[in-house]
C-alpha cells in the first residue's frame, strides 16, 4: 500500500465536500482506492492522504510513501472523527528514519495501544527517507492521550536522542472521510 499526501484549501466559511477536496488535491488525477481527508483545526486548509494500491498508480511527480508499520487500536473499526498527522525527517537522513521507526515499533506503540478511543495509526515512509505518520482517533481527547503518553516514555536503553529530533510539523484536524482499504487494516 502507498499514499500521497496533498494540500486542499477551501473557501472562507465554505463547508467541505471531501469528494471535491481529493478530486482538487489530486488535480483530477486516477482517484485512489482510498483516502483520508482532514480538516485542519486551525486555517482554511487540509490534507488529503490519498492510498494507492501500488507507486505506479500515484500521480506522477508526488512523493510518494509506502506503508511501513500501523497500529490498530481498540476503537479499530469505528469511524475516526480527529486525526493527528506529523512529518518527521525532513532531512531524509536514513539514520534519522531508522531510528524513528525502531521507537515507534518498540517504545511507541506499547504505550499507545490501549488508548481508549485510538482507531488507527498508520506509518508512511518515502524512497527519500521522510515520514509521516497518521494518527486516527474517535475524539480529540484520545489524540492528546497519545500525545501525553509518547512525551512522557522513556528512550530505549540504546536509543539515540540525537536521532530523534521530534517532529517537523504537525496538524490537527477533524476527519471528513476515512476510506481505508482492507489491505491496510489488520
Amino acid at each position: 500500500m502507498y499514499a500521497t499526501i496533498h494540500s486542499f484549501r477551501r473557501a472562507a466559511g465554505a463547508e467541505t465536500d471531501p469528494q471535491d477536496a481529493v478530486r482538487t488535491a489530486l488535480d483530477g488525477e486516477a482517484q485512489p482506492m482510498g483516502a483520508i481527508v482532514v480538516e485542519h483545526r486551525d486555517g482554511d486548509e487540509g490534507t488529503v492522504v490519498a492510498l494507492w494500491p501500488d507507486g505506479a498508480h500515484a500521480p506522477a511527480g508526488a512523493r510518494t510513501f509506502g506503508l511501513v508499520d500501523r497500529l490498530d487500536g481498540v476503537a479499530a473499526g469505528r469511524t475516526p472523527l480527529f486525526a493527528h498527522l506529523t512529518w518527521l525527517n525532513g532531512t531524509g537522513d536514513p539514520a534519522v528514519a531508522h531510528a524513528a521507526e525502531r521507537g515507534g515499533r518498540e517504545r511507541i506503540h506499547p504505550a499507545v495501544r490501549d488508548v481508549d478511543g485510538l482507531v488507527a495509526v498508520l506509518v508512511l515512509r518515502s524512497a527519500d527517507d521522510r515520514i509521516v505518520v497518521v494518527g486516527l482517533a474517535t475524539g480529540l481527547e484520545t489524540l492528546l492521550e497519545v500525545q501525553d503518553r509518547i512525551q512522557h516514555t522513556r528512550l530505549l536503553p540504546d536509543e539515540d536522542p540525537d536521532l530523534l529530533p521530534g517532529a517537523d510539523r504537525t496538524e490537527l484536524g477533524r476527519v471528513l472521510r476515512a476510506d481505508v482499504p482492507a489491505e491496510v487494516r489488520s
